[in-house]
């Protein structure tokens, strides 16, 4: 059977082929405008909630700084760093994401880890934390990239991978403490949810660093943002070793090691060929 429309016949295939295609247009253009929506509310959000937080970044290596923020210095400067971060991880979605899913995965599970403490042990700010796992979650869900979020990209790198598993032992050791100490109903720091948020700070190298060493689109900025957050924290730690959250002198350079290290790795990966450095998936050498 054929429908004629101006002098055109269509069968009844094609006629419900083009309706398929048009439902999957407004499916895909709905989901765009989840995804900048959510993008523009996590925006909005930043400026309402953080300019303050994240101006610490640099204003908190101030005397002046440091004198108004007392005991709490290195944990609030460890706050921005992580709010810092996963906005970054977020905020690249805004341009070409669909080769940029590494650090959208990175941004979720950094998100993640703080929302899931902060409600866990009742402290901290959910009231501000909540909104931004929501967004977040909104965006990866109508991610342009679709299921390609879940793939891998065609090649990985175990001298990432090595690293790390390398970085993974310590961390998650000072992770296991931190939260330890989360429950405390007399501690400050414990209340104002700052043993979480230092968790994760420090889970943030391994969010991002797994899913650059496992070759995932974008892998090459996440390897970047895999290093800056636990370079800052290592700088904190030499910086302030009397503080509470600080690792000491020793430890603090071990993280900056690690964050050059890893950077060095990533990008050499680039241009060098190495079945270390850089492996095609499915090749065993």
């Amino acid at each position: 059977m054929a429908t004629t429309t101006n002098d055109t016949t269509y069968t009844e295939s094609e006629l419900e082929a083009e309706k398929t295609a048009g439902s999957r247009s407004a499916l895909a253009m709905a989901r765009r405008g989840a995804f900048y929506l959510s993008l523009g509310l996590a925006a909005a959000m930043t400026v309402l909630f953080l300019p303050d937080l994240l101006a610490l970044l640099v204003m908190g290596w101030t005397a002046e700084a440091g004198a108004e923020l007392g005991i709490h210095r290195l944990h609030v400067m460890g706050i921005a760093a992580v709010v810092g971060a996963f906005l970054l991880g977020l905020f690249v979605q805004a341009y070409k994401p669909r080769e940029r899913i590494a650090s959208m995965w990175g941004a979720f599970l950094v998100i993640l880890t703080a929302s899931v403490g902060t409600v866990w042990f009742g402290v901290g700010r959910p009231e501000e934390v909540l909104p931004f796992l929501a967004v977040t979650g909104i965006a990866l869900v109508a991610h342009p990239a679709g299921r390609r979020l879940l793939r891998r990209g065609n090649s990985y790198s175990p001298a990432l991978l090595g690293l790390v598993a390398v970085a993974a032992i310590p961390i998650l050791a000072f992770a296991a403490t931190q939260l330890s100490m989360s429950s405390s109903t007399v501690d400050p720091h414990a209340l104002d949810g700052h043993y979480v948020m230092m968790t994760a700070l420090l889970i943030a190298p391994i969010a991002y660093g797994l899913f650059a060493a496992l070759g995932f689109d974008g892998w090459r900025l996440a390897s970047w943002f895999a290093a800056l957050p636990i370079a800052y924290y290592g700088l904190l730690s030499i910086a302030f070793p009397a503080q509470v959250g600080s690792t000491g002198a020793m430890w603090g350079v071990a993280a900056i090691c690690w964050a050059i290290a890893f950077v060095a790795v990533a990008e050499y990966s680039r241009t060098e060929t190495s079945s270390m450095l850089r492996r095609e998936v499915g090749h065993s050498s």
